[in-house]
């Protein structure tokens, strides 16, 4: 398994486009929440065992997708006891239009 997970919410296909680029440049794996905002089984443990986490969403109207909102939610609790503490982090996100 690689040290970098590209989790990751697409809606029409465009930010899957952008999170395999990103796969492929850093060699990571791709991790995908799904029509109703939840992990395949096993994806938090991926995310635990990570040394660097990529979050990718589009922007529909200014914001995040709902199903990346409901998965950063459900992240809450993990983040709050420190468990992906010391880890990297980065994010992207794409829209048709200059606000999303």
């Amino acid at each position: 398994m690689s040290n970098i997970v590209i989790v990751y919410h697409s809606g029409y296909g465009h930010t899957k486009k952008v999170a395999e680029a990103v796969a492929k440049g850093s060699g990571g794996t791709l991790l995908v929440i799904d029509a109703e905002g939840n992990l395949p089984e096993g994806g938090w443990e991926q995310l635990a065992a990570a040394k660097t986490i990529v979050f990718g969403s589009p922007t529909y109207m200014g914001s995040v997708s709902w199903q990346f909102k409901k998965f950063a939610d459900a992240s809450s609790k993990i983040w709050l006891a420190g468990g992906w503490k010391d880890k990297l982090g980065a994010a992207f996100t794409n829209s048709a239009s200059m606000n999303g």
